[in-house]
């Protein structure tokens, strides 16, 4: 990154390195960015060991080669297997050469030969033919190049009749114990062995093709620390879920569910507006009448009550005003009262509309009756 592509970016993840071009992975680790766990690892191969001595005679011992570190050690080791690797070249089973012991007597090579082969159920007596192999070669080779008028034409040369093969190890095979050492600490527990023709695999259950597979129907299965998972796709037309991705859902019906509960929505709004619109359009409609009732005849008469809730109502003007700031505030006036006038008449001049008798208190009555 940067203005010139000065600032290299690591993007390779769990021991990758970029080489240039792509992520190389190392370890349990594939993918673009080395992100994801493998299925499967390799254990197919049985190992033995053949330990063997030579005498080489075309060198003589000297005390530094006793110490492994020191460069005259080195320098016999690199000679010694160069010419092993020469002498076992046919041998596909033939991995290489330990030096376990140098010691006087021209150079006494105590070393170790290491096989390899492929498991097969007949992998031991696969391995007993090799090590017979390696036996026939090194004393052959021992035969051919010996000094001749203390000359050695050879890289080496070797005492004929000091060539002995001691012991042969073959070392027993337990596929479990090495697929889990392979595995390592953190995924160990989640890497286990199957059995395909007559061959062990160290897999974990994200490898398709064995019994034990994960089933991720529309999903990815990708292993993580805490065990194989299934990650679900997303198509252009479904979206996948569910432990193993086995539930698909239609995206066209999901949209038609949002549209249809976003249309009934909007339909209720509409509705709880107008009942709202319609219920103040009739309270308007009622202090209208309440007001053009108070204001008949040309304002209080005598003999009548006097209702101060009109008068704040019209000094107002507020339509919104509620009914209830009308009602409490309904007082009586008599300013206007005639003495003489009979109360049957006064009654029926002032009697209220039935809507507003309930909220008349009853003690108005009283003063009627004194009035008279």
């Amino acid at each position: 990154q940067g203005d010139q592509c000065q600032y290299e970016v690591t993007t390779c993840r769990n021991g990758g390195y970029w080489d240039g071009i792509k992520c190389v992975c190392v370890g349990l680790f594939q993918g673009p960015k080395c992100e994801d766990v493998v299925p499967s690892i390799e254990i197919e191969t049985v190992s033995a060991q053949v330990e063997m001595t030579v005498t080489v005679t075309s060198r003589e011992f000297t005390k530094e080669l006793e110490d492994r570190d020191s460069v005259e050690f080195k320098n016999f080791s690199d000679t010694f297997t160069q010419e092993m690797a020469h002498v076992y070249r046919e041998i596909p089973e033939y991995q290489g050469v330990n030096i376990t012991r140098l010691s006087a007597g021209s150079i006494v090579v105590e070393h170790e030969i290491i096989l390899k082969t492929k498991f097969t159920p007949e992998y031991k007596d696969v391995l007993n033919k090799v090590t017979q192999k390696v036996t026939e070669k090194i004393q052959n080779v021992t035969k051919q190049q010996i000094t001749i008028n203390s000359t050695c034409p050879a890289l080496l040369c070797y005492n004929t009749t000091a060539t002995k093969v001691q012991n042969i190890t073959v070392t027993q095979y337990d596929p479990e114990k090495e697929c889990k050492e392979k595995a390592g600490k953190n995924y160990a527990a989640y890497f286990f062995v199957e059995y395909k023709d007559q061959k062990p695999n160290c897999i974990n259950r994200c490898m398709p093709g064995f019994n034990s597979t994960m089933n991720c129907n529309f999903g990815k299965c990708q292993l993580d620390r805490s065990g194989p998972r299934c990650y679900c796709l997303s198509t252009d037309t479904d979206w996948y879920s569910g432990e193993t991705c086995e539930f698909s859902t239609k995206k066209s019906l999901v949209y038609g569910l949002v549209g249809a509960a976003g249309a009934t929505v909007l339909l209720i709004l509409v509705v709880l507006l107008m009942f709202a619109l319609r219920s103040k359009k009739r309270q308007k409609s009622r202090v209208t009448e309440l007001y053009k009732w108070h204001e008949e005849d040309g304002g209080p008469t005598p003999g009548t009550f006097r209702n101060i809730g009109f008068d704040m109502y019209e000094g107002t003007g507020n339509d919104s005003i509620h009914l209830d700031s009308i009602y409490n505030n309904f007082q009586p006036s008599l300013d206007h009262i005639d003495s003489e006038t009979k109360v049957r008449k006064a009654w029926m001049k002032c009697s209220p509309p039935p809507f507003l008798r309930p909220y008349i208190p009853s003690y108005h009555g009283k003063i009627f009756r004194k009035a008279k």
